[in-house]
């Protein structure tokens, strides 16, 4: 009976992820966007504002490096898709930290009425793309990128420390991550593929003075490059999509398996409060 039961709440849940409506950003709790799976809103808070920290002074640090390089040129940091990436990712954790002190300190009324505001949407997009792109860029360049070069600080940042936060954040955060919003990361994926074209159409050269951003878009062999981004865009990018949403899965469940059930918003609202009265 139990495995029929939980085939059968599987079967539903499938059934709810694939309802098209779910490629839409909207949501009927506004609250999972601005708390924690924990039962700390101070955690959370200070989890928020470590990590917009981190990666604002990474991605600062990174652009002063290669400013500071007289072999490098600035322009030419933003033709690098590992580069996009992690600029995206660094703004989604600055404007989530801006949401969540808002809402906890500002108690404003943005967040009042059916619809998600414009605000959290925006921010919602962001996560989806990033959490997907960190973790497809990790695997690319490690895989097809790196060829034995030199692992710098900064590399192994935007290349690795960046999907492993993706991780981690997944287990703090309540931010929910759906199977059809793979379209996001691959309309990303897509853009940047058009991009690279255009770029080498237009006589572009990478770092070194290539014709190319990365050998594996070499658009001087255009039927392997286009076979080769394709398969990226239109495969890849939706199967490390459905894998990563199957992990948030696994850790709702396992959380409320194992864990208290998360904090309503206005609990964490309360308890702010609370610990406010108490150092003052």
């Amino acid at each position: 009976m139990k495995t029929t039961s939980r085939c059968a709440a599987f079967r539903m849940k499938l059934r709810e992820q694939l309802n098209l409506k779910n490629v839409y950003l909207q949501h009927v709790d506004k609250d999972v966007f601005v708390s924690s799976k924990w039962k700390c809103p101070t955690f959370y808070l200070c989890w928020r504002l470590f990590w917009a920290l981190y990666h604002s002074s990474w991605l600062a640090g990174n652009l002063i490096v290669t400013s500071l390089d007289d072999d490098l040129s600035t322009a030419k940091w933003f033709i690098y898709l590992s580069n996009w990436v992690y600029l995206l990712l660094t703004v989604e954790c600055v404007l989530e930290l801006a949401v969540v002190v808002w809402e906890v300190y500002g108690r404003s009324k943005t967040y009042s009425g059916p619809h998600l505001p414009m605000l959290i949407k925006v921010m919602w997009l962001l996560y989806v793309m990033s959490v997907t792109g960190a973790v497809m860029v990790c695997i690319w360049y490690w895989t097809s990128v790196h060829k034995g070069r030199e692992i710098t600080a900064i590399r192994l940042n935007t290349h690795g420390v960046a999907a492993l936060y993706i991780l981690l954040n997944m287990v703090v955060t309540r931010i929910p991550l759906r199977v059809l919003h793979f379209v996001y990361p691959v309309i990303f994926g897509v853009a940047y593929t058009l991009f690279s074209a255009i770029y080498y159409s237009m006589d572009g050269t990478n770092q070194t003075g290539d014709r190319y951003i990365y050998s594996v878009l070499d658009w001087s062999r255009p039927d392997r490059t286009l076979a080769l981004s394709s398969l990226s865009n239109f495969v890849f990018i939706p199967i490390v999509h459905l894998v990563l949403c199957a992990f948030n899965l696994g850790l709702d469940k396992l959380h409320q398996r194992f864990c208290p059930p998360a904090i309503t918003h206005d609990q964490s609202l309360n308890s702010f409060d609370s610990e406010k009265q108490m150092m003052t």
